[in-house]
């Protein structure tokens, strides 16, 4: 019988046998495991599995691909479509509530489905929406009810919004939605008109903040309201620390850098030759820090460019110029043309 009671929050099958287990919990007529209890009652953190794999879908169906505007670098990167490739996919970019006000949204879905194209990933469409816009979630329901298959997949990394709009679009008020990795251990179905919904486990992504700080700590830097750009206007051999954590050093002529990060992180300037000895003593001077560092140098070509900072957010630049950033050993570090102007 315990095999058919999930956890509402995760997923997780309800065991009260093995506590380092997925889906342990004190009774089987809980709603939630110990580790959702505890993050929804008190801000606890225990750790949840991190699926490499995703599960077999059903042949009829609609994936809805979810992907945060925070990880929109690599969102062409999860060949799904490869191992199902009878599927219908729906490319949903989440969270635009976070852009800025300016941000031209036609012409950035523009340049996705060009990118799509020239990679030559099969889509069925392209959705830009907020989970948080009613508006937005009225429009995908009634744009999902079109569809003769019977189940819609929500699949993305973690952290992407799947469950935010899992939960919007059932109404469902026991799913957990938080900014925590990992959170939904197993798929979450339910009944949405002459349709079955399924919010899918997180797809694993490495070199995200999680991997290097503590729940409490990389909750606060990842954004959750409208990113307002900070604009520096750096002299050569000028860094920008972010937090204790990255570093940003122009190398080439003076430049100006707008950085899209969320307003509760610290942004220091100093010079480039003092960084490495503000990081040596970083626990005098930082919050935020890690254990190890590395060094990339990027050459900026004559054009508008987007540097990616795994899903704390990313800077744009236009060149030509050379950039030299020290960040998180093993961090998701990426340079693309600007997604939007």
């Amino acid at each position: 019988m315990s095999t058919h009671i999930k956890c509402r929050g995760c997923g997780g099958t309800l065991q009260t046998t093995d506590q380092k287990k997925v889906g342990y919990a004190l009774s089987l007529e809980h709603d939630y495991c110990q580790s959702c209890y505890k993050l929804l009652h008190y801000g606890e953190v225990h750790e949840h599995f991190h699926p490499e794999d995703l599960p077999k879908l059903s042949q009829d169906a609609v994936c809805l691909m979810v992907s945060s505007v925070l990880h929109l670098d690599t969102l062409f990167t999860y060949p799904v479509y490869r191992y199902e490739p009878n599927l219908k996919y729906v490319y949903v970019i989440n969270q635009i509530d976070l852009l800025p006000e300016s941000t031209n949204l036609d012409d950035m879905l523009k340049q996705m489905i060009i990118r799509a194209k020239l990679m030559s990933v099969p889509f069925f469409d392209i959705i830009m929406m907020s989970a948080k816009n009613p508006y937005d979630i009225d429009n995908l329901l009634s744009y999902l009810q079109q569809f003769r298959e019977k189940n819609i997949y929500l699949i993305g990394v973690q952290n992407s919004g799947k469950t935010t709009i899992f939960k919007a679009l059932t109404k469902d008020q026991n799913a957990l939605a938080f900014s925590k990795a990992g959170l939904t251990q197993e798929a979450i179905s339910h009944q949405l008109g002459k349709h079955q919904i399924w919010d899918m486990p997180g797809l694993y992504q490495q070199g995200y903040i999680h991997h290097f700080l503590p729940y409490k700590t990389y909750k606060k830097l990842i954004p959750s309201q409208r990113i307002k750009p900070r604009i520096y206007q750096m002299k050569k051999q000028q860094s920008l620390m972010i937090e204790g954590l990255i570093s940003i050093s122009v190398m080439g002529d003076d430049q100006s850098i707008v950085l899209y990060v969320s307003d509760l992180v610290k942004i220091h300037k100093t010079k480039e030759a003092r960084v490495k000895d503000l990081l040596s003593h970083k626990e005098e001077h930082f919050d935020i820090i890690t254990e190890q560092y590395e060094e990339k140098s990027f050459k900026i070509k004559d054009k508008k460019i987007q540097i990616t900072f795994a899903d704390i957010g990313f800077m744009h630049i236009d060149g030509p110029n050379t950039i030299k950033i020290l960040y998180p050993k093993g961090m998701h570090l990426s340079l693309s043309e600007a997604l939007f102007k």
